[in-house]
C-alpha cells in the first residue's frame, strides 16, 4: 500500500509524532497526494467514521431511556463497576473510570471527533489545488463540508451548554475550539463561543448543500449526500429554534426519501434499523455504538421508556426484547434494545427522523401563530409515521388538540422512535430545558438505588477529558458538581 505524505498531519491529530520528526524520517518512496482522487482517498478512509469508531457510546447511558439491572451471580456486575460513574452522572466521569481501571479511549468523544476533523480539513484545504475532474472535486468538498458541520454539531452539543440555554445568549457561552485548516499551530487553541460554533456549522452546511445539490445521482448510502446534509440542517434548526428552517430542510429530505419501514408483518431475521432499510439516508460507523465494556449486559431499556408505548405498538416487539423470567439468570435486563442486533452493520440516519423534525417545526409554528393549518400538517406527519408502527388499522389516529398538548405527545413519540440512536434523547433533554431525570441502579440483589440528575444539573454538559486539558492549558473546564453524587 502506498504511504501518504499527509499522514504526518493525521498523526499530529493525536500526538503520535511531531510533523518535523516525520518529515525527517519519511522514505523517499512516500507519495505526496496531488490529485483529487488522492484527497478523496484521505477523506473517505480517514474522514469518515469506520467500523471501529465508537463516537459517543456513553450518551446511551446518560438518559432516562436506560436502567441498570442485576443478574444473580453475574460476573458482569464487577466489570460494570468501572463504568458506573457514567451511569451515576458523576463529575469528570472519564477520570473516575480511568482511576477505577476502566478503558477511557472509547468514551473520549473529544479526541474521537477532532481526530476525524483533521483529514476533513486536509481535504478542504488542498482539494482546490489538486489535479483532476472538477465535478469530482466538488463532490468530495461537499461531503467534507457536511462532515465537518456534523462533527462540530456533535462536539458543541456534547461539551457546551445548549444553544437555547435560558437566561443567557449563545455568544456568552463557551463552546469548543474551531480548527478549520490542517496547519500546525504554534499556540494552544481556545474555546470559541457556542454562537461562533453554530455560525460555522451553518456556513459549512450551506457550502455542502450548494455543492452536493449539483449532483443528485443515487449513490451508496455510506456517502454523505445532499439528502443527509438537509437532515443535519433540520437538526441544527431545531437546536436553534428556527422552526421554519426545520420544516424546510426536513421537507427536502422527504421529497427524496419519504419511505418508512412498515413493521406490520416484519420478519425478525434482520434488524429493522439497518443499512438496507428503505428509511436509510446515511449509514456510517458501527452499530456497536452502544457498547461500553460491561454496560450492554446489565444496563438497557428502562421501564420508564417501555411503559411509554401504547398497546399494540409493534416497536415493543421489533425495537425491544422482553426477557422471560426463566432467562433472567443469564440475561439481566427486563427489556433490551434489538434495534441493532445484526453484527457488522452501521449507525443509520433515517427518514422517520425527518418526519419527526418537520412535525416539531409545524407544532412550534402552531404554538407561535395559532394557525391550525400548521397543527394539521404536524398531525399528518405523525400519523403517517405511527401508521407504520402498528398493524393496519390499529394505530390510534391523533386529531386536533391544543399546541402544548400536541407538543407533549410529539416528544413522547420522538422518544419512542429514536431511543438509543446517536444520543438523540440526550440532546433533546438538553434543549427541552434540562429537566430532572432518574436512574435506577441495583448494586446487589437486596438493594435498589435511585440516582437523580437535577433540573439544569451541571452534568448535562460533559467534562472535557483531563488528558485534553493537560495538553492544552488554554482550555477551560466545564462547570462540574463538586461532590460525589449519592443515591436518593
Amino acid at each position: 500500500m502506498k504511504k501518504l505524505f499527509l499522514i504526518a498531519i493525521l498523526a499530529g491529530a493525536t500526538g503520535i509524532t511531531s510533523c518535523k520528526k516525520f518529515l525527517e524520517e519519511r522514505s523517499q518512496t512516500d507519495i505526496i497526494p496531488t490529485t483529487v482522487a488522492d484527497y478523496g482517498d484521505i477523506l473517505c478512509t480517514k474522514g469518515y467514521p469506520d467500523g471501529n469508531s465508537k463516537l459517543q457510546p456513553q450518551l446511551f447511558f446518560l438518559t432516562d431511556d436506560v436502567e441498570y439491572y442485576l443478574t444473580i451471580g453475574s460476573t458482569d456486575h464487577q466489570a460494570h463497576q468501572k463504568y458506573s460513574p457514567i451511569f451515576k452522572w458523576q463529575a469528570e466521569y472519564t477520570e473516575a473510570v480511568r482511576l477505577a481501571g476502566g478503558e477511557t479511549t472509547v468514551i473520549n468523544s473529544w479526541e474521537t471527533y477532532y481526530k476525524l476533523l483533521l483529514p476533513v480539513n486536509v481535504a478542504l484545504q488542498y482539494l482546490d489545488v489538486a489535479k483532476g475532474d472538477n465535478d469530482e472535486r466538488e463532490w468530495f468538498k461537499g461531503q467534507a463540508f457536511g462532515l465537518r458541520a456534523y462533527y462540530y454539531y456533535m462536539l458543541v452539543n456534547l461539551y457546551a451548554m445548549p444553544y437555547n440555554t435560558a437566561g443567557t445568549t449563545p455568544d456568552k457561552l463557551p463552546g469548543v475550539p474551531l480548527k478549520l485548516d490542517a496547519n500546525v499551530v504554534e499556540s494552544d487553541l481556545t474555546r470559541n463561543s457556542v454562537a461562533e460554533v453554530y455560525a460555522q456549522i451553518k456556513k459549512d452546511i450551506d457550502s455542502s448543500i450548494r455543492l452536493l445539490e449539483k449532483d443528485k445521482r443515487e449513490r451508496e448510502k455510506t456517502f454523505f449526500s445532499h439528502v443527509a446534509v438537509h437532515l443535519l440542517a433540520s437538526r441544527v434548526a431545531l437546536q436553534m429554534e428556527d422552526w421554519q428552517a426545520a420544516v424546510d430542510h426536513a421537507s427536502y429530505v422527504l421529497q427524496f426519501n419519504p419511505e418508512l419501514q412498515d413493521l406490520a408483518g416484519w420478519s425478525q431475521e434482520y434488524s429493522p434499523i439497518r443499512s438496507q432499510s428503505p428509511e436509510t439516508i446515511w449509514a456510517y460507523g458501527t452499530n456497536k455504538e452502544t457498547e461500553v465494556n460491561g454496560f450492554p449486559l446489565l444496563a438497557d431499556v428502562s421501564h420508564n421508556l417501555y411503559d411509554s408505548y401504547e398497546p399494540n405498538d409493534l416497536r415493543t416487539f421489533y425495537y425491544i426484547w422482553w426477557t422471560p423470567p426463566e432467562l433472567k439468570v443469564w440475561f439481566a435486563p427486563d427489556y433490551s434494545s434489538q434495534k441493532h442486533f445484526n453484527d457488522m452493520d452501521y449507525m443509520i440516519w433515517r427518514s422517520s427522523e425527518a418526519y419527526l423534525n418537520r412535525a416539531e417545526g409545524y407544532i412550534q409554528l402552531y404554538r407561535k401563530t395559532g394557525d391550525a393549518s400548521f397543527a394539521q400538517k404536524a398531525l399528518t406527519d405523525l400519523n403517517t409515521l405511527r401508521a407504520k408502527r402498528f398493524n393496519p388499522g390499529e394505530a390510534p389516529v391523533w386529531g386536533m388538540m391544543p399546541g402544548d398538548e400536541l407538543l407533549i405527545k410529539y416528544r413522547a413519540e420522538r422518544r419512542r422512535e429514536l431511543f438509543f440512536e446517536e444520543g438523540h434523547r440526550w440532546f433533546d433533554l438538553r434543549r427541552y430545558g434540562m429537566p430532572r431525570i432518574e436512574h435506577v441502579y441495583r448494586p446487589s440483589e437486596a438493594v435498589t438505588e435511585v440516582y437523580v440528575l437535577e433540573e439544569n444539573d451541571p452534568q448535562y454538559v460533559l467534562a472535557i477529558p483531563r488528558e485534553v486539558l493537560d495538553r492544552n492549558r488554554s482550555l477551560t473546564q466545564n462547570k462540574q458538581i463538586t461532590y460525589v453524587r449519592k443515591p436518593q
